[in-house]
């Protein structure tokens, strides 16, 4: 267990991946078991209105995260660092990296969202609902949250020591 455990430490991206496989499991399960539920059970215009917010929401954040990515991408650690300095600044550095390839991967999912929610606004007029795209785009928003907040965790984590370092 503690092997599983040290390398989801070393793959943050890892864990919205297995967010969103757990989450659509859980959704399919629950769909199959039961009648049309969540977004699925809505009424088809109610369903469009929440298919459009989630677009427009979805292509915000993928924007900010994409634009993240750019930001941590373009720190590279300082040459002229010397001994422990070095060190550290290539370990914030390596940091940094992890961090961009979780936002990538939530990218990903935000991408997922936004081009669900495009196709479930033109297919998605049923009376019981697209059950599939609902769980896609529920899975894939959770996994969003997941790995926008372990990315916000990191960035929090990597300010603190880096201030830690200059004191």
């Amino acid at each position: 267990m503690s092997g599983i455990m040290e390398k989801i430490n070393r793959n943050w991206w890892v864990l919205p991946i297995l967010a969103f496989a757990c989450a659509l499991m859980c959704l399919l399960i629950i769909s199959v078991l039961g009648g049309p539920r969540l977004l699925a059970g809505l009424e088809p215009d109610l369903r469009k209105d929440i298919y459009s917010s989630l677009t427009g929401s979805s292509s915000g954040l993928l924007g900010f995260a994409l634009a993240a990515v750019a930001i941590l991408s373009a720190f590279a650690p300082k040459v002229n660092a010397q001994g422990s300095n070095r060190r550290r600044e290539r370990e914030m550095a390596e940091a940094r990296n992890d961090i961009a390839k979780c936002l990538i991967v939530t990218s990903l999912f935000l991408m997922l969202i936004l081009v669900m929610s495009t196709i479930g606004i033109g297919i998605d007029s049923e009376r019981g609902g697209n059950r599939p795209i609902s769980a896609v785009i529920i899975s894939a928003s959770f996994a969003s949250l997941v790995g926008l907040l372990i990315s916000g965790l990191g960035v929090t984590l990597s300010i603190l020591e880096r201030n830690d370092q200059s004191r």
